[in-house]
């Protein structure tokens, strides 16, 4: 499950999906796999006859914290079912870069606050010590780039995001610290799966969907329900992208 593997593009696609997006395309079957970290359903899904795998990290309903989330079941079930390319979306506050609400932004590093999780902390796998001076695949991030193209979204580029621990959201002060170390997004979520997406071996492409502003970017306070109102307007848009990908695979 974790041998070395050659990046080709993907033949099955995984997508994940964060806060506002927890139905993606025409369902078909739920399918339960067991994992070494814990049991995942996955949902099997069309979208104009094509098959994809999708998780939505926060639980049908959004029922599931982010510091709650079974990061390492999520990715290992993706890859006991095959999946060898991942999307993965992350709703994220904008601290700087020129990113405005509703842009979806390819994202090219990271950083993270969060407590260690890893693929490689046992005896049973090893230790081991990856790479992460690349964070997505050229290969696959050129099929997604050449899907939001077709389907006139602007995928922006140069994301560098950080992650901190949620549920809550940033302090001003952390938000102005975060900025001076380099970073121009902010979430709760993605230096988890990218690191363990990255262990693994799977082609991936990580967008962040800019939802807000960061706690003292603008005066506004922040309020979760805006946040969700914009990114229910982002479901078909993504779906169009997934899609898009889907062929640009089967062309290939």
């Amino acid at each position: 499950m974790f041998k070395n593997l050659n990046y080709v593009l993907t033949s099955m696609l995984g997508v994940i999906t964060g806060t506002g997006l927890y139905q993606l395309g025409k369902l078909k079957d739920v399918v339960r796999v067991d994992t070494p970290y814990g049991a995942v359903k996955v949902n099997k899904a069309k979208l104009h006859d094509e098959e994809f795998y999708y998780i939505a990290r926060h639980g049908e309903g959004h029922t599931i914290p982010p510091h709650k989330i079974n990061y390492r079941a999520n990715v290992a079930a993706l890859k006991k079912l095959g999946v060898d390319g991942v999307i993965s979306i992350f709703s994220a506050g904008i601290i700087s870069g020129g990113y405005k609400p509703g842009d979806f932004v390819l994202l090219e590093d990271f950083i993270g606050f969060n407590a260690p999780i890893t693929f490689y902390d046992d005896f049973a796998l090893g230790i081991r010590h990856t790479d992460f001076s690349v964070v997505n695949t050229k290969n696959f991030v050129k099929a997604v780039d050449e899907s939001a193209f077709a389907n006139k979204i602007k995928l922006k580029k140069g994301g560098i995001i950080a992650t901190t621990v949620g549920p809550r959201y940033e302090t001003k002060a952390e938000v102005e610290a975060i900025k001076k170390m380099g970073a121009n997004l902010v979430d709760m979520t993605s230096a988890y799966e990218m690191t363990l997406v990255n262990e693994i071996e799977i082609e991936y492409c990580p967008l962040a969907i800019a939802a807000n502003y960061a706690c003292g970017i603008t005066n506004k306070p922040l309020r979760n329900s805006e946040v969700l109102k914009l990114l229910k307007d982002v479901k078909l848009p993504v779906e169009g992208l997934i899609h898009g990908v889907l062929d640009y695979v089967n062309e290939e």
